[in-house]
This record gives structure tokens, sequence and C-alpha cells, in this order.
């Protein structure tokens, strides 16, 4: 389970970075150097959708993200362009996470059932039925993290139109992690406090949490 965020975030941000620039190494041009970028997180959802022999709502929003983002850099439009479509993802996943926070699972919840399952999974949706705090807590942090991709996706279109092309992939990635890690540092933060004043993990300890919610009952 602790390894898991590492892999999504080298698969997702590192690995597309290293192929863009080997291409690039290697006499590719920036248009193409760029489509094949997008091939390591692509074959990651879909691998990842196979081992567990479905697909959830996740799943399929970033499918179909992803295959839109191939047919619409495959039509072409100049380099400039495909970077503006780069960015303009994360602005689509900005607007979506945003959107989550006001349905009946947002987000925050949603990943959070991804790392654990059985008497876990059930606890926290138990634990979300019961608890207003909780529920709070995992809204507020899917509209940080939503309002978090749409600034890298303002600042990325701001990059692909202003600085020299072959910068812009780098430090694209590179602005991507600090939002990240901005983004990380934060909910750490209210993770904890949210612990030390109601007792409960909003991700972690799902033997704790399972106790808490058999002492609500």
């Amino acid at each position: 389970m602790t390894c898991a965020p590492l892999l999504t975030l080298a698969v997702d941000l590192v690995l597309p970075l290293v192929v863009y620039y080997a291409a690039r190494v290697l006499g590719a041009g920036q248009g193409p150097a760029l489509l094949l970028s997008g091939a390591p997180p692509a074959l990651h959802l879909l691998s990842g959708a196979v081992r567990r022999h479905r697909i959830d709502g996740v799943d399929l929003f970033f499918t179909i993200l992803l295959a839109t983002a191939a047919a619409a850099s495959l039509m072409g439009g100049g380099t400039r362009l495909l970077l503006c479509k780069d960015a303009a993802l994360s602005l689509v996943v900005g607007g979506w996470v945003l959107g989550s926070g006001f349905t009946r699972r947002p987000l925050a919840f949603q990943l959070g059932q991804r790392l654990h399952g059985g008497e876990a999974a059930r606890a926290r949706s138990a634990t979300w039925q019961s608890h207003a705090g909780f529920r709070q807590s995992l809204r507020v942090l899917t509209l940080l993290w939503g309002a978090g991709q749409l600034l890298d996706g303002a600042l990325g279109i701001l990059a692909a139109l202003t600085l020299p092309t072959d910068t812009v992939p780098l430090l694209a990635r590179l602005q991507s992690l600090l939002l990240l890690a901005l983004a990380a540092a934060v909910t750490a933060v209210h993770a904890r406090r949210f612990r030390g004043r109601h007792g409960l993990s909003l991700f972690g300890d799902p033997e704790r949490m399972t106790r808490a919610v058999s002492r609500w009952r």
C-alpha cells in the first residue's frame, strides 16, 4: 500500500518526462515525442483496470480522458497546441475533481476506499454515513485537490504559449510535482489535525477505523 502512490507518481509524472527527452535525443520531433510521453500513464491506468477485473468511475473517466487527448493530438495543430492540450487535461481533471466534491462520493473518499478492502472498506463506508466531520474533511480535501489541478492547468497553458517548447515538458512536470507536494503537505496537516480532534484516520489504519465504528454502534 505504501509503494503504490510512489509508483503512480513515477509512472504519471517522471516516466513521461524520461520518454519525451529520450525520444528527442533519438531524433523524434516534438509532436511525436509528446504523443509517446503519454503512453506510460495510459498503459498504467489500463493495466490497473485489468488487474482488478473491472473499470470503476475513476478508471472510466481517465480512460476516456486519455483517449480523447490522444485523438485530439493526432489532429495536429503544431507543438504549442499539443502542449496546450496537455495542460488542458489538468483543467478537465481539476473540474472533474471539484465536481466530485459535491457528489455523494467525492474523490478523496473513493481514493481512501481503494487503499483498503473488505472489512476496512465497509468500516469507512459506515464512518462516512455516521460522521459529519469525516464527510466534511474529505470534501474539503477533494476541493483542494481540484483547485490545485486547475492552477496546474492554467499555469501549464501560460507556459506552453510563452516559453521555449523544449523546456515546457520539464517545467510542467516540476510545476506539477511542486503543486502535488504542496497539496500532499496540506492534506497531511489536515489529516493529522482531524485525527487529533476525532481520534479517526481519514485514510490510514483500517483496524483503528473498525474499532472506532464498533464503539459508535
